[in-house]
């Protein structure tokens, strides 16, 4: 049925009409009495109106423009996307566009489970039935994180060996049942749903172990099924995307990574990489008689994930629907709509010429994975927002692109950088390109990507920005400009200003009894643009990582004797407390401090050439917002 109706004027005859349709359509099985979910812009699919009401609101507010296939009113849905999909009692003919699907058809039960389109995605090529390559693009970007961890990388089972004997292995498991007599699943796209239940329903590695021995005692023989689950998590690791484990610093200085992947120790503040036990002088040892990292960082690598996007023909298209998709007009639906996405197609020509070019958003925030709120722990995650893509679809969970876990107990703080760093040089490469195949346009182009800006809340801006979010100089758009005030009662900062971004002539600058008793005279003052932000750190040395805390002598539970003086550590403890003076809190105590000195690093994102020119770098989340909106 053609829907093109839905764009044209309400007042058009091809509306009028296509109304008319809609409302046939919805009405076909359904009483002229009974109410329907009215699609109008206003009710947007969420309240039941009659027949007159739904045709009155179609006729005078519209129908919602991205609802082109009715399923609230009785059209049915496309197939499902899941690689393991089973449809029973069904001999319709559904197809994944751009895989091909392996369909098994026994007493009129389909099994449709496409794990022959799950290794296209997986090694970039095509296969007909018959294990026949039709198109071998090329093997895109190599890991470059090899030997971060010593005895990390574990070897695949014996059937699934690395190279051309991995593939043929995938291929004969997707094609062969799982023993005679069974229509529902094949080797392989068994396993993929025992381990997708695993996943979906928090299974701990021991009951999937146990699961596996039952099914292995209950199935013939012939299944092959693993016997534990590190068995078949080395063979789904073939299918999917790996991540890397590298050892870190336990004071965030530094990755033992690269020419330093074999040091014991961190180099800047000399803390061993493994856990050591009480007196530190051993480290500890695992029951396999293993050291054990103090602090492990996954990351998960970005170049084959993006990769993986333009590997199916539906993902590739959605890649592109910013260009060919979407509503161009001066409303603000989508980031290609705004200022900041335009700058840097006006600012980067080449960049912009190709709409397969990626678009990333970084959102990172600290959370208790342990839900207790009573211990003090913070992982942070790092996750990419690709803006390609339709924004129904973008702002999805699924669509989230895991970077990196960043683990705890705390947070990385202005140190969060030493961990972006393998990012960084991820997107550095992309920036340049990486050569990658296009499923939809059968050939190679190289892929390149770009960061547009961060998604964080107002503690965790200080820690991407670098810019100290509390104090004097707190605001950090206003920066050297920001109007604050120290109140003696309440010992915090106020900050005023905020009349500055009215009208000249508004009554709000003149009254000055409801505000702070002064009249606002000057002006709205300028963003800090990036280059302003990139002069006032440079030349300034930072140095990253935790500072150590050293017991001082003389305090703590110890009480020993004091080789200088031959005094006990408590007589002097009692003779500080007697002579210490309180310090007070007020500002004019405090060391005084210009504004560039709130900068407590340079921001590692100024590595990239665009990112100084960037309108829009950092943004502070909708959900902070509202509550601070609500509090007011």
């Amino acid at each position: 049925m053609d829907r093109e109706w839905m764009s044209k004027p309400r007042a058009s005859v091809e509306y009028k009409h296509g109304v008319e349709e809609f409302l046939s359509f919805a009405y076909r099985d359904v009483p002229l009495g009974e109410k329907i979910l009215c699609p109008c812009v206003n009710c947007a699919k969420k309240a039941r109106e009659s027949y007159d009401e739904v045709k009155t609101h179609l006729r005078c507010d519209g129908i919602v423009q991205d609802y082109t296939r009715w399923v609230f009113h009785g059209e049915e849905c496309d197939a499902p996307s899941d690689a393991f999909a089973h449809i029973s009692e069904n001999n319709r003919n559904f197809a994944f566009p751009g895989n091909p699907m392996n369909n098994v058809v026994h007493d009129g039960h389909k099994r449709m489970d496409d794990m022959l389109g799950l290794v296209n995605a997986v090694y970039g090529t095509t296969f007909s039935n018959s294990f026949e390559t039709v198109s071998s693009p090329s093997d895109g970007a190599q890991s470059e994180f090899a030997n971060m961890e010593p005895d990390v990388a574990d070897s695949l089972n014996a059937p699934y060996e690395k190279g051309d004997g991995k593939r043929e292995s995938f291929l004969q498991d997707a094609n062969i049942k799982l023993h005679n007599g069974c229509e529902a699943f094949s080797r392989l796209s068994f396993l993929v749903t025992i381990y997708h239940l695993k996943v979906l329903h928090g299974w701990s590695q021991e009951s999937f172990t146990d699961l596996l021995g039952v099914l292995s005692k209950a199935l013939p023989q012939e299944a092959k099924l693993p016997k534990k689950y590190h068995e078949a998590k080395k063979i789904i690791r073939g299918l999917g995307l790996e991540y890397e484990k590298i050892h870190a610093c336990p004071q965030d200085c530094m990755l033992f990574r690269g020419e330093r992947a074999n040091q014991q120790s961190c180099h800047v503040c000399g803390t061993s990489r493994w856990l050591t036990d009480n007196d530190g002088e051993g480290p500890i040892l695992s029951k396999k008689n293993r050291k054990i990292p103090a602090k492990v960082l996954r990351y998960f690598p970005l170049i084959p994930r993006l990769q993986r996007l333009f590997s199916t023909t539906k993902t590739s298209d959605d890649m592109r629907w910013h260009d060919e998709g979407r509503t161009k007009d001066k409303f603000l639906r989508h980031p290609a709509d705004g200022g900041c996405w335009k700058d840097l197609d006006d600012r980067y020509p080449k960049f912009a010429e190709d709409p397969r070019n990626v678009r990333l958003g970084l959102g990172s925030d600290g959370f208790n994975p342990f839900r207790n709120m009573s211990s003090k722990h913070s992982t942070w995650p790092v996750m990419l927002i690709p803006y390609n893509l339709p924004p129904w679809i973008c702002m999805k969970q699924t669509s989230f692109i895991l970077s990196m876990i960043i683990p705890g107990p705390h947070s990385p703080g202005n140190d969060i950088d030493i961990y972006l760093q393998l990012l960084v040089d991820e997107l550095q490469q992309l920036w340049k390109g990486v050569d990658t195949y296009d499923f939809s346009s059968k050939e190679n182009f190289p892929l390149k990507a770009a960061l547009l800006w961060t998604l964080n809340d107002f503690p965790a801006l200080a820690y991407l920005y670098g810019w100290t979010t509390s104090g004097q100089y707190a605001c950090p758009s206003c920066a050297a400009f920001t109007k604050s005030r120290w109140l003696n009662n309440g010992k915090k900062w106020c900050f005023m200003g905020h009349r500055r971004w009215l009208p000249k002539d508004h009554l709000y600058r003149r009254s000055a009894m409801e505000f702070d008793k002064t009249e606002e005279t000057d002006l709205a003052p300028e963003t800090m643009t990036g280059s302003s932000a990139l002069n006032m750190s440079h030349g300034r040395v930072f140095v990253l990582g935790k500072k150590i805390k050293v017991a001082t002598e003389g305090k703590g539970k110890k009480r020993g004797k004091n080789v200088k003086n031959g005094k006990a550590n408590g007589e002097d403890q009692k003779r500080k407390r007697n002579v210490t003076k309180k310090k007070s809190s007020t500002p004019s105590n405090r060391d005084k401090k210009k504004p560039e000195d709130w900068f407590k690093k340079k921001p590692i994102f100024f590595e990239f050439p665009y990112w100084k020119h960037n309108k829009l770098r950092h943004n502070l989340d909708v959900m902070h917002i509202e509550k601070m909106c609500v509090t007011i």
